[in-house]
């Protein structure tokens, strides 16, 4: 069972939400299709070792604690027997504030925490692994964040409000820069900071991210229906943007199973 509980106020800035899912079966490894989602997180896995199965077939064990970056493409999750995650969803801007380290680094890909914060963090994993409940997990990890809220290493500014908008893809690159008081080429230079991505590609994904989630939601609705609704220009510019981040058409992919939200 999902449970997702919000964060002490004075992280707000900086996270998003606490996740927590556990999953216990014995077929072999469920396999979970992923399109890409405009999100930066942290992840734990204090059980069994989670598997990947990107698009061409290659499979990847995941370490038990990762920065997720900007995806970029498709995967699949290769959910094991006894599946437990613990995720700190982020604000889009928020691990850059907090360390000032770009994203950059992360797009389309994962790193261990602990190679990317140093040993302060295999710490808290192996709390987080004798944790025996989702609030001792939150428990644990607010206390560390808390203590590099004290510290973060790059001021709020208004680019980060405007990052923050669910609607971010209705509006123009001009209406944006406008709203976060920077030049075209600002805007562009400190977005990519933030989220490792243009802010176009980010407006894809995101528009991409909301038609996935009305089909999954509605699966009666024509795409076409949801392109509109989305602001695509047409039924045949949200097929191209399909095919581009899932590497299927959409008869050929497994809404049932997905993981969208």
């Amino acid at each position: 069972m999902l449970q997702i509980t919000q964060p002490h106020p004075a992280l707000l800035p900086f996270v998003k939400a606490y996740w927590y899912l556990h999953i216990q079966h014995t077929m072999p490894l469920v396999s979970l299709p992923i399109a890409p989602i405009p999100e930066t997180a942290l992840y734990f896995y204090p059980k069994d070792k989670l598997y990947v199965n990107y698009l061409d077939n290659s499979t990847q064990k995941i370490p038990d604690n990762i920065i997720i970056g900007q995806t970029t493409s498709r995967h699949n999750l290769l959910i094991p027997n006894n599946y437990l995650m613990f995720k700190v969803l982020l604000q889009p801007s928020g691990f850059f504030r907090l360390f000032g380290i770009p994203m950059t680094l992360f797009v389309g890909s994962h790193e261990e925490i602990n190679l990317v914060l140093g040993n302060e963090i295999k710490e808290i994993r192996e709390r987080i692994e004798n944790a025996a409940t989702f609030e001792q997990m939150v428990g644990i990890t607010e206390a560390f964040l808390l203590r590099k809220v004290a510290a973060y290493k790059v001021e709020k500014h208004a680019i980060d409000a405007v990052l923050e908008q669910s609607d971010f893809y209705h509006y123009s690159l001009d209406e944006l820069s406008r709203d976060a008081c920077l030049s075209s080429r600002q805007f562009e230079r400190k977005f990519v900071e933030r989220t490792g991505i243009s802010p176009k590609f980010y407006s894809r994904i995101a528009r991409f991210n909301q038609a996935m989630k009305l089909k999954q939601k509605a699966p009666r609705l024509s795409w076409m229906h949801i392109a509109y609704d989305c602001g695509y220009f047409d039924h045949n510019h949200l097929l191209r943007d399909f095919k581009q981040f899932t590497g299927a058409v959409p008869s050929g992919f497994d809404f049932d199973n997905a993981v969208i939200y």
